[in-house]
């Protein structure tokens, strides 16, 4: 038995030896494989700036791109888009943060604008439209197109209105 399984195996090496030297004389033989590769010409920029200038650059939005769906598909599908681009699963939708009192530092105040812009803001000052008044223990009095409005860090001590007392005619 033990000479029947070593005649099996020579054979089966002598098998790997021929393809082995099959593979080999393939190589060998085988003439260049780039000889039939063809490289396109490689793409050139403009050579002047004027040419440049007249392209959008790579990261600017089409002028023509439509926000809200075309008003010519029915009902029932324009509410299927808007329903989807309010669940804002394909992407968030960027809405302006509300004006707020962010926080208070001695006579300074830390106020964000309606139209976001944040900062230290000194009694008398102005940020984005909004004058500070005064600034109290937990809250700041404002000027907002005409209108005082007050904000607040959070309720509780401290938490007196500043805006001024309205008082009653009595005759």
């Amino acid at each position: 038995m033990l000479e029947r399984s070593e005649t099996v195996l020579k054979f089966a090496c002598l098998a790997l030896a021929a393809l082995i030297l099959l593979q080999c004389s393939r190589f060998m033989l085988r003439s260049d494989s780039l000889a039939r590769l063809t490289i396109p010409a490689l793409p050139s920029l403009p050579a002047s700036s004027e040419a440049q200038s007249e392209t959008k650059p790579t990261n600017s939005v089409p002028r023509n791109v439509p926000q809200k769906p075309p008003s010519n598909l029915p009902p029932a599908i324009s509410a299927r888009i808007e329903r989807i681009t309010q669940s804002e699963i394909l992407g968030s939708i960027i809405r302006p943060l509300p004006m707020a009192l962010l926080g208070i530092a001695g006579q300074d105040a830390f106020l964000r604008a309606p139209n976001g812009q944040t900062g230290l803001v000194k009694e008398g000052e102005e940020l984005g439209g909004v004058k500070l008044l005064r600034i109290g223990t937990n809250r700041v009095l404002i000027e907002l197109e005409g209108q005082q409005k007050e904000l607040s860090v959070f309720s509780g001590f401290g938490s007196e209105s500043l805006l001024p007392k309205q008082q009653e005619n009595s005759k």
